[in-house]
């Protein structure tokens, strides 16, 4: 390894920080009493679905209190690469958060599609990602579990596990309130009120407001975009039923009217030499586009699909009850039933351009249903989890294209006399059940060694439908060149018998099991300090694509993809209580991982479709450190330092061509990612104190394809690479009352960095998602 990378390594594991303890900072300690004691390190978590130290908790995993997520800016799951290394969120054209941790990730934004990093509230699944975009609200803490979860928490989580735990209800009334105003007319005002209703039964409601200004600029006209407009509540019921009988009924709910955003045109496809398009007609008007300048603000749009401008109009509803009874002393069962509805109608263009070439409309819905029994068993040397779970999903998606002036087509069919196509529209439904059973045991050998071992099989059944389909001129069209009888609104996707099309739809099943297991031996150096290696195989499940395709071959099922991992850590306090210290390395073994990557369709040349790719690993190692100097000062930051390899994969680059892939990284996995913060707290009188703090994040670059040596990129695989960045926040202001009261201000993105979180090729251009621009504001907060 070269000198520079091994110093890089020291600094990460010297200067930075992993963790939890480190992260987590609390502005109103009262609040945060239930999951926060005096010593930082001893921050009570579930991460093993029971309550322990996160010091003793063998896996690599990273904590922040709800006043940390607040004062760092993090409004949403995209804001956890804010404060969690190894963690990347990109934004995606159908309003689809994908989640990559560790360089583990599936870039795919069907409804429909799992993630490798499953989100929970409570323990309750949010189990696909359009779920989860406003999941932060009135929380306790949010645990980040990295490496294999399948154990405990089921498939899908071969890259780890978002727990939020949310802030629960108070023996004794408690309010409180925060209101940030910032640029572009934004506020976000977020309260809660909770308490006792009888003796038996207690109380917590949450509600928060989001209403914010456009942030985008036309560069071809005088119109702008990036309104937001949310609105999210939380009510939390808990009945003290009797003699260790309790029953917690929770109802979350959020809904999204905000502007969709309009991504930059970096390069058309016909200038960037894409698959032979470039001799339709409308291939001049998209060399001639003017191309945005430099900054996070200028992006183009055009008017929107049948006239409908670019938003969404998301909602989500979720009810859950958690009952929980005590058998015996050493005996605890645990029910946990959940059942959610997810709708959503967004617009969206991103062609970057006025032009009509990927205008889209999605519509569809994911109805959740999810039931877990549990069996906690305690003895004196031996800790015990076992249970049962079930879940059934029901999938619609829907996504309507305007192509009018796309480029994307073959340019053999572009000839004088012909039509043009026009409109186009894909959906699929999916209905999934889910069967599994689970058991986990912690066996204390001595004082100080502890064998964890556990496993889960799971068998799932997915039923698909689905097709897609021509409209208006674009049947006309296609019935001209292919010779077919279709007609409009019917399905035109060719059978293997081709020219013959599926009549009425294509349909299709796949049913799949698994067995995941974890084992894990740690060893207790000192009361302050463990080792601990870790061994654990988890699964992610097949699915379907939601695509507009010619070919049955685009609506293929990849099938589920494992990942074995092996962990060493360790976890120490330093003397004094000087700070924390968390050091990891981990390889994954990759096999059949699932990616959307290039597909050869007879109309447009290649389109993106779902592969697999046989063999591939990453490794890596974090280290983290918080560090308490002198009073009042706490410096902490993280660090990740990633490797990822194909081993073996043969399949199609940009044009179609077959391509020997290996040796190629991951997509969407930066070498290094680092994250930091320092905050000053000094007293202002009896009762009072102000603060001052930086903090910083920094991703090395990566790419949003698969063509990307470490050697060198080439013309075309630096069309799609997401540069480095650095972004760094500050903030001030003072805390009156015990800090009953606080008033704040903020900078986020101090330096105005121009960068961007994505990079898409839509076949008619190449386009950017930008980061947000400068943004500052106050904040205040109020407990009582």
């Amino acid at each position: 390894m070269a000198n520079s990378t091994i110093a890089r390594l020291l600094a990460a594991s010297c200067l930075t920080v992993v963790a939890s303890q480190g992260l987590t900072t609390p502005l109103h300690a009262a609040e945060a009493a239930p999951a926060v004691a005096d010593d930082p390190a001893e921050i009570i978590v579930t991460a093993n679905k029971r309550e322990e130290s996160a010091r003793t908790v063998p896996m690599s995993l990273t904590i922040a209190s709800g006043d940390k997520l607040l004062s760092a800016g993090v409004r949403s799951p995209e804001d956890l690469v804010k404060i969690v290394p190894g963690l990347t969120v990109q934004p995606s054209p159908f309003n689809t958060p994908v989640y990559t941790m560790r360089g583990i990730g599936f870039y795919e934004t069907s409804l429909s599609a799992a993630p490798t990093v499953a989100v929970y509230v409570d323990e309750v699944p949010l189990p696909f990602s359009a779920t989860t975009k406003l999941a932060v609200l009135d929380l306790q803490r949010v645990e980040v579990l990295k490496g294999p979860q399948g154990t405990l928490f089921g498939q899908n989580t071969t890259g780890g596990a978002i727990n939020y735990i949310a802030a629960q209800p108070t023996a004794a009334l408690a309010a409180g309130a925060d209101l940030t105003l910032s640029r572009f007319s934004t506020y976000d005002a977020q309260g809660f009120v909770s308490g006792p209703l009888s003796d038996r039964l207690s109380a917590r409601v949450a509600a928060r407001v989001v209403q914010g200004g456009p942030w985008q600029k036309s560069i071809t006209r005088n119109d702008d975009l990036g309104k937001v407009k949310q609105l999210q509540g939380r009510a939390i019921v808990t009945w003290d039923a009797g003699p260790d009988f309790t029953v917690r009924a929770m109802l979350s709910a959020w809904q999204d009217r905000g502007d969709t955003q309009a991504p930059q045109l970096l390069v058309d496809s016909c200038g960037a030499s894409t698959a032979g398009t470039c001799g339709n007609p409308e291939a001049a008007a998209f060399r001639a586009y003017p191309r945005p300048p430099r900054d996070n603000r200028s992006a183009d749009w055009g008017a929107g699909v049948y006239g409908r401008a670019n938003k969404r109009d998301d909602s989500f509803i979720q009810g859950s009850l958690r009952l929980e009874k005590g058998l015996t002393d050493n005996l605890k069962l645990i029910s946990i039933t959940s059942y959610s509805r997810y709708k959503t109608d967004s617009v969206q263009d991103f062609d970057g351009t006025t032009l009509n070439s990927a205008d889209n409309n999605t519509t569809g819905y994911i109805h959740a249903f999810s039931q877990e029994l549990r069996l906690n068993a305690d003895f004196d040397k031996v800790r015990i989890t076992s249970g049962l779970n079930y879940d059934r999903f029901n999938v619609y998606d829907r996504i309507f294209y305007n192509i009018g002036q796309s480029v994307s087509a073959d340019p053999l069919y572009f000839v004088p006399g012909h039509l043009l196509p026009e409109y186009t529209y894909s959906f699929t439904h999916q209905i999934s059940k889910t069967y599994a059973a689970f058991l986990n045991g912690e066996v204390q050998l001595t004082d100080r060694v502890k064998l964890t071992a556990g496993a889960r099989y799971t068998n799932v059944r997915r039923s698909f439908s689905g097709c897609s389909f021509v409209l208006g001129v674009t049947a006309d069209w296609f019935n001209q060149i292919f010779g077919t009888s279709l007609a409009d609104g019917q399905c035109s996707v060719f059978t293997p018998n081709f020219p013959q099309t599926y009549d009425p739809l294509l349909f299709d099943k796949l049913n799949e099991d698994n067995l995941s297991w974890n084992a894990v031996v740690d060893y207790k150096l000192s009361d302050k300090a463990m080792v601990y290696g870790r061994i654990a195989k988890g699964y992610k499940a097949g699915s379907f694509p939601t695509a507009s395709v010619v070919s049955y071959t685009g609506l293929l099922p990849v099938h589920q993809e494992s990942v074995l991992t092996y962990e060493l850590g360790l976890k120490a306090s330093l003397p004094d209580r000087l700070g924390e210290l968390t050091i990891a390395g981990f390889y994954n073994d990759y096999k059949n991982k699932q990616l959307r990557s290039r597909k050869p369709d007879p109309l447009f040349g290649t389109l993106d479709g779902l592969v697999q790719i046989p063999s591939s690993w990453s490794k890596g190692i974090e280290a983290s450190l918080t560090l308490r100097p002198v009073d009042g000062l706490t410096l902490s930051a993280g660090g990740t330092y990633l490797q990822t390899r194909v081993t073996r994969y043969d399949g199609f680059d940009a044009f179609g061509t077959p391509t020997n892939f290996k040796g190629q990284r991951f997509p969407y996995a930066p070498k290094w990612s680092l994250v930091g913060d320092a905050e000053y707290r000094f007293p202002l009188g009896t009762g009072h104190e102000g603060y001052a703090g930086v903090s910083a994040v920094y991703n090395s670059a990566t790419s949003s394809v698969l063509a990307n040596r470490d050697t060198a990129f080439t013309s075309a695989d630096t069309r799609q690479v997401i540069k480095a960045y650095t972004l760094i926040d500050v903030r001030a202001g003072v805390s009156f009352g015990e800090n009953k009261v606080k008033v704040g201000a903020f900078v986020r993105n101090l330096t105005n960095k121009y960068y961007w979180t994505n990079v898409l090729d839509s076949l008619s251009s190449i386009v950017r998602f930008t980061g947000m621009p400068r943004t500052y504001g106050l904040q205040a907060s109020w407990r009582y």
